[in-house]
Parts: structure tokens; C-alpha cells; sequence
């Protein structure tokens, strides 16, 4: 008959013949590869508004131009938190105050700065 430890260590043997043996590492497997997303069309950026001073100014200066009774070419306007300041010229100092007047009551203006020059002639 045969010995016992003999067997067990043939059997042990061929147990392990089952499993390959290799020297070769194998690399954890991989995510698979996602096709790139096309980026999104970039947005304009925003137009930059006009401050509410520059648009009580330009909104002023556009109500002096279109006056019938009233000859407001010379005159220029600047607005800073709804004061508005009257710069250039005028040929009577009846223009100078209606001008003022005019100004003063439209929406928006706090006060008016009155720094119109009459010049006989302009």
C-alpha cells in the first residue's frame, strides 16, 4: 500500500497545478474611457449699463435740445446723485433761470447747480 503522506503531498501538488502561476502583474482595471463633453457656448458677457447718473444727464440733455421755447445750445449738463450742474453759456439771464427752472422740476433731479454765463450775443 501506499503511504498516506505520500498522497497527500502528490494531491497537494496537483491542487496547486490548477492555478497559473505567472511573475507578470496585472494592472487594476481601468475606468472606461468617456468621449469628451463639448463645453458650452460661452455667454456674452453683459453690456455694461449707464449709470442712473448718466442716464438723468443724457435723458436732460435731450430734454433741452428738444424745447421750442427755449434756446439751450450752449449749455452742457453734468448729473452726480440727481444734482445736476449746468455748465456753458446763455444770451440772456431770462434763459439762464428758465433753463434752471426747467431742469429743476424734471423727475429725478435733487437740486440744481446753476453755473450758466450770460454773454450778450451767444
Amino acid at each position: 500500500m501506499r503511504n498516506p503522506a505520500s498522497v497527500l503531498v502528490l494531491t497537494l501538488a496537483l491542487a496547486a497545478c490548477d492555478k497559473p502561476q505567472s511573475n507578470v502583474a496585472v494592472p487594476p482595471p481601468q475606468a472606461p474611457i468617456q468621449p469628451p463633453v463639448a463645453a458650452k457656448a460661452a455667454e456674452p458677457p453683459p453690456v455694461p449699463q449707464p449709470s442712473p447718473s448718466a442716464q438723468l444727464a443724457a435723458k436732460i440733455k435731450s430734454a433741452l435740445r428738444s424745447a421750442k421755447n427755449m434756446d439751450a445750445q450752449g449749455v452742457d449738463v453734468t448729473v452726480a446723485d440727481g444734482v445736476v450742474t449746468l455748465h456753458g453759456t446763455v444770451a440772456e439771464a431770462k434763459a439762464r433761470q428758465q433753463i434752471a427752472a426747467y431742469v429743476a422740476q424734471m423727475d429725478g433731479v435733487r437740486s440744481v447747480v446753476n453755473n450758466l454765463v450770460v454773454i450778450r450775443g451767444s
